[in-house]
């Protein structure tokens, strides 16, 4: 086994990305042997490579108790060899942790760029010639000079100043390093490390908190891609040793970026592995000038056990945000303002220059306004704090990394400005600066619209139908300006479109002319050219030849063919120009005149569109073409300078060459890496540039209920009274809203004593609006239908009602039923005719402008879209929803309010409705805190009236903070508490725990789990219990560490059935943290035929009694496991499960030898519980033992013996841990 372990952490780290400056990882000849190159830093490398071997002398002890030998070439220089025969703390180090010390070590020994290498004893260099190299690296690493291949690595943060010479941190820097962590740690976060930290090398920073800590809705989770359970990761990193927040104010921006980075991420741990730090600062260069470097980590939505760790939906642009601005921004904090006035000041001074930055206008002192719906660790500011002479800047970097990503709706994702602007939305946007939007979908800041047309083909269909028909109304107020779209010409007198005057007649808002700009074209005036078509050949010829071509290869043309073409576009890419006036076309995608009674686009030309390219045919000399007259226009109109209702036929027309989303899909299921712009023969790239900002631009959470799904999308349950109806789960606002919404609701439901605190409501509207709506929320700024009943959002009591105000047919002209229905995208696989929206609202109805006979509601804040119902007349039989079942758990309703949908009285599904779970959430929470321990009173109802469940003590979730990074946080020096019994200082602060008992009543234990085991908790007589003494000693970090593992595996028994669980620990008796009774039962669930079953059942007992007993040192030693009772056979009279003479617990786990500290004492109750069972042979009870238990000597003698059988380790606090000190030398 390690063997097997150190050749699989070999491959591992030879697969993987290498630490800096290593190069040809390679085995070595002798076992336990490996060897590599180091070629120095990137843009300072060595004269030659230097190969370095690395030897285990004894693999057996890998990866628990090895040593090093490490050593160089004999012509390598001497100040390597030195070096490596220095290096320290290697012993029991994985290859990789290895490897990356010596890199650390040999980086500052790298020669700058003229070969000079920096001397042992000097401690100087020119300022000058150091500002020169940091601006050559800065630049050279991401110039496209540099001709980077498909994927090249290179970490830009991660490289040392040229020339500057490291040295240990001292012991006043480790205490400023200890006292920023603490901050963060104090400040509610989990903090942690990577690399050399205290030694002043090439070190990582994190900082961390749970998704579910920050006030963020459901829906909007969902929409970034998160889940409660996830950590929001900041990693700091500092490839030139820690630098203090007062340091780093004093570098300028040339000298920031050698000595600091920053990424951001989610994962599920609090801080990544050393290896995937590195690969979150490795730079993956790619060839397209339109996509920028990425990380190495995976992407959102590759949320796979492969990594710990993954990219946010906004990784890229806060990273820019905060090596862009984080420093300067905390440099103007120092002056007096707050965050936004700092930024403010920034963008200023940034913009306009740094003439009169001494002089600061007073509106940038101005206080930022309060967000009440946010949780105080959000709004909390360390710059806040009076009397704080020096502050923390991984706390500051957090703090600021949480305005940004919890309020990313505020600020432009480009320019990072605050958006001055009433609308909320759940996704964040750019603002109207058109080269914001440029980077935003050009430049790689944009999302993904593969990963959304793979995992919600029907979500995309809706959006892009809900522009087309809001084009085709002349409604669009929102254009893709500023991406530089080239269009195909506009003809207003042949298109898909809706006469907005012949519309008004037929409603009920009179029609007002649009205002002309003058620098702006209603029509395209672009050349036209004559020419012959061969639709055979695909090959167009020239008549009249132009000196040059007027088409390059990859231009998108228009085609009108006369003949049987008449009165179709061709729309088509140019392949081939070498044989001017010759040249070769794609297949083209045809689109025809509305007035034919046919579709926009064949299903010929569809499927020959997605169909693999016919083999060419070989062309006798007596083939002749069939040259047909045509003639074409180039996509070469520019969209910024057509008019507003231009614009629109531009959108649709472009909207109509797209293929439909199901062919999207099928053909990125086949394309790795899938990509849509690889599809250059069928998508032009004016319609792919359009198909992501309608995307993109979309700020709601739509979650499709119906219809076929991606296998990692969560399946949504659906709505029983909408026969015929289409839905999508529906979320509109600002991630905090869903939390205002529930503040409202909890004030009324105790201001009106409500058993209902909610109601629900239709709200319908015309298709056209509805691409606004997505993107603006629900208001009532416009008005389509009258406002009879008053200023507010309309709601109908009956489905019925709303889909009069919801269809277009009022105004729609018929075609005679056989042809496309105007204001339609032709290619949807949905075919929408009509939405409504169900939402739910505050039951107040008295409080509305307006009850009868539709609810009028002006307070927005008592608004929250549930559902979207989309009427369609699809093709795909999956899709038509006739048949309805009611929901096993439906959401309570007032039976004199309930709505009417299409076919009956709704029923709405409970996992629909945050508001009710919430509201059973606070109840049931309210109800645990009367009368429970203080381990749980610790976290209360939150730091705020928050209807999202925000957890107390980070550590409790299950995900146990790691003892190195405990132990960084204290110093040998600091006083250890009184060892006896827990008192009321032991979690330190202002947390107090009482002096009676830890963890939460567990006396009924309400799993359901209960009745499939007929073991009972808390009937085990602790008094009657042979057990140690009590532990005299004790260590801050230990019982620190100890309390966060009760926590922890209190919260298991709170929420997993005992019999699933299989163990179970009274943490209300425990008196000492140090000593834990434990009880093991539930054995029927591994095997009911197991004879350790029987054997307790003839002694009448229930459960196996255990006392674990943990040793000052833990987590770096491991627990004393012992059996009280029953007493059970020795191995040589037939027994088994580790369980040797004198009951000790004997496994190489609870050894030295195989001891771990990263284990959590969860799974050590598991492989205990397992082993007793399992082992061959299996522990058998001791018949002749009726009511004996064990003493407590004999087993600690037992222990011993079986550890020097096995040649294990026996820990070196064992005696004093088992034995106590008085009695620690007769033991021996």
């Amino acid at each position: 086994m390690p063997r097997r372990q150190f050749v699989a952490d070999l491959q591992k780290a030879q697969e993987g990305t290498l630490p800096l400056g290593i190069i040809n990882l390679q085995q070595g000849e002798d076992d336990g042997q490996f060897d590599f190159d180091f070629v120095g830093d990137f843009g300072a490398e060595f004269p030659e490579a230097v190969k370095v071997t690395a030897m285990i002398q004894d693999v057996s002890e890998y990866p628990k108790s090895h040593e090093y030998m490490i050593f160089c070439g004999d012509d390598a220089p001497r100040h390597i060899g030195a070096a490596l025969q220095n290096v320290r703390g290697t012993d029991r180090k994985t290859v990789y942790e290895l490897i990356d010390i010596i890199s650390a070590t040999l980086t500052k020994l790298s020669p700058d760029r003229d070969g000079d290498m920096q001397m042992e004893d000097s401690q100087q260099y020119d300022e000058d010639q150091l500002e020169d190299e940091d601006e050559d690296d800065i630049y050279d690493s991401d110039h496209e000079a540099f001709e980077f291949g498909p994927k090249q690595h290179t970490t830009p943060y991660a490289q040392p100043s040229a020339g500057a010479k490291l040295k240990p941190a001292d012991r006043t820097i480790q205490r400023r390093i200890r006292s920023d962590l603490l901050a963060a740690k104090n400040a509610g976060f989990k903090v942690g490390h990577l690399g050399g930290l205290m030694d002043g090398y090439n070190s990582f920073v994190t900082v961390s908190i749970r998704m579910s800590k920050l006030g963020i809705s459901e829906e909007a989770m969902q929409a970034w891609q998160v889940t409660p359970a996830d950590y929001l990761i900041l990693l700091i990193q500092y490839p030139n040793g820690y630098k203090s927040n007062e340091e780093l104010q004093g570098f300028d921006s040339l000298r920031l970026a050698p000595n600091i980075g920053f990424r951001v991420c989610a994962g599920r741990r609090y801080k990544p592995t050393l290896e995937e730090a590195i690969k979150a600062f490795t730079i993956v260069k790619k060839n397209e000038r339109e996509s920028v470097g990425t990380s190495d980590l995976p992407a959102p939505e590759d949320d796979t056990d492969e990594s710990s760790v993954r990219e946010t939906f906004i990784s890229r642009p806060l990273n820019s945000l905060l090596q862009e601005r984080l420093v300067p921004v905390v440099r103007y904090r120092s002056s007096g303002m707050d965050w936004r006035g700092a930024e403010d000041w920034f963008s200023e001074v940034t913009s306009k220059g740094a003439s009169g930055a001494d002089a600061v206008p007073d509106k940038y002192f101005e206080p930022e306004p309060t967000h009440d719906g946010l949780p105080n660790l959000v709004k909390a500011d360390h710059y806040a704090v009076n009397g704080l002479m020096q502050h923390s800047f991984p706390l500051l970097a957090m703090q600021f990394l949480l305005r940004h990503f919890v309020r990313c709706t505020d600020f432009c994702l480009v320019c990072h400005r605050h958006l001055d602007t009433e609308l909320e939305a759940i996704k964040p946007y750019v603002c109207d600066q058109p080269l914001c939007l440029y980077q935003y979908l050009s430049i790689g800041f944009g999302p993904s619209i593969e990963h959304e047309i793979i995992a919600q083909p029907y979500v995309v269909d809706l959006l892009v139908s809900f522009c087309y028909n809001s084009a085709a109304c002349r409604k669009l107020r929102d254009f893709p300006d500023g991406l530089a779209l080239m269009v195909p010409p506009v003809d207003p007198s042949q298109y898909n479109v809706i006469d907005p005057y012949a519309a008004a007649r037929y409603g009920r808002n009179p029609a007002v002319p649009e205002k002309k700009d003058p620098k702006l074209t209603s029509e395209s005036n672009l050349p036209v050219y004559e020419i012959g078509f061969d639709r055979e050949r695909l090959e167009i010829l020239f008549f009249d030849k132009p000196d040059t071509c007027p088409v390059k290869r990859g231009n998108w043309i228009v085609l009108k063919v006369a003949g049987t073409l008449e009165g179709a576009e061709l729309h088509c890419r140019v392949v081939e120009t070498t044989y001017y006036p010759s040249i070769k076309v794609d297949e083209p995608v045809v689109l025809r005149h509305p007035s034919a009674n046919t579709d926009q686009q064949t299903p010929a030309a569809a499927g020959k569109a997605l169909a693999p390219p016919a083999p060419p045919k070989t062309i006798t000399p007596a083939t002749t073409p069939k040259w047909a007259n045509a003639s074409f226009q180039v996509y070469e109109q520019d969209f910024e300078q057509l008019d507003r209702g231009a614009k629109c036929l531009a959108i649709c027309k472009l909207l109509d060459t797209l293929p439909n989303v199901k062919q999207m899909q099928e053909f990125l299921a086949r394309r790795h890496p899938a990509d849509l712009k690889h599809w250059v023969e069928r998508i032009s790239p004016a319609a792919l540039s359009l198909l992501r900002w309608i995307i993109a631009s979309n700020r709601a959470c739509i979650m499709q209920v119906d219809g076929d799904r991606s296998a990692s999308s969560k399946p949504q349950e659906r709505l029983y009274g909408m026969t015929g109806y289409i839905q999508f789960r529906f979320a509109m606002g600002a991630p905090d809203k869903e939390q205002r919404f529930i503040t409202e609701v909890r004030k009324t439901t105790t201001r009106l004593a409500l058993k209902y605190p909610t109601i629900f409501a239709f709200h319908g509207s015309p298709l056209h609006n509805w691409h606004m709506i997505i993107r603006e929320g629900l208001h009532f700024k416009n008005a389509d239908h009258g406002r009879a009943y008053g200023d507010g959002v309309y709601h109908a009591k009956d489905a019925q009602t709303s889909t009069g105000y919801s269809g277009m047919n009022y105004y729609n002209p018929g075609q005679g039923g056989s042809g496309m229905k105007q204001g339609v995208w032709p290619n949807s696989v949905l075919k929408i005719n009509s939405a409504l929206a169900l939402n739910e609202l505050v039951n107040a109805p008295a409080e509305f402008q307006s009850s009868n006979p539709y609810y009028v509601v002006q307070r927005l804040e008592y608004i929250q879209t549930r559902f979207l119902f989309v009427q369609c007349t699809p093709d795909d039989e999956n899709l038509k929803s006739d048949r309805e079942k009611k929901p096993a758990n439906p959401h309570p309703q007032d039976p004199q309010l309930t709505p009417r949908g299409i076919s009956d009285s709704i029923v709405i599904p409970a996992s629909a409705i945050t508001s009710g779970r919430a509201a059973k959430d606070t109840a049931r929470t309210v109800g645990k805190i009367r009368g429970q321990s203080p381990l749980k009173k610790m976290k209360g109802l939150g730091g705020f009236n928050d209807p999202i469940n925000l957890d107390g003590d980070d550590d409790a979730d299950s995900v146990v903070t790691d003892a190195e990074d405990l132990d960084i946080l204290f110093e040998e020096e600091e006083p250890e508490p009184e060892p006896v019994r827990i008192d009321s200082h032991a979690f330190g602060g202002n947390r107090q725990v009482s002096k009676r008992r830890i963890g939460a009543s567990q006396t009924g234990t309400s799993q359901s789990g209960t009745s499939q085991t007929d073991y009972v908790p808390g009937e085990l007589d602790f008094s009657k219990l042979p057990l140690m003494p009590v532990p005299t000693y004790a260590v801050s970090a230990t019982t620190k560490r100890l309390l966060k593992e009760l926590q922890s595996l209190q919260k298991m028994q709170d929420t997993i059935p005992l019999a699933d669980l299989g163990w179970y620990i009274d943490v209300d008796k425990i008196e000492n943290v140090y000593q834990w009774p434990v009880e093991l039962h539930s054995f029927s669930k591994i095997d009911s035929k197991l004879p350790l079953i029987a054997g307790l059942q003839k002694q009448d007992l229930k459960s196996i009694v255990l006392e674990i007993r943990f040793n000052k040192s833990f987590p770096f030693e491991p627990p004393y496991v012992r059996v009280i009772r029953p007493r059970f056979l020795s191995f040589a009279q037939g027994g088994g499960g580790h369980i040797v003479m004198g009951g000790a617990m004997c496994m190489e786990l609870l050894t030295n030898s195989g001891w771990s500290s990263v284990s959590s004492m969860e799974s050590v109750l598991l492989q205990i519980r397992l082993a007793i069972a399992l082992s061959d042979p299996p522990a058998k009870v001791d018949p002749n033992s009726r009511g004996a238990d064990y003493g407590t000597g004999e087993a600690a003698d037992g222990y011993i013996r079986a550890c020097n059988t096995h040649g294990w380790a026996v820990p070196p606090g064992f005696k004093e841990m088992a034995y106590g000190s008085s009695s620690a030398d007769c033991a021996a």
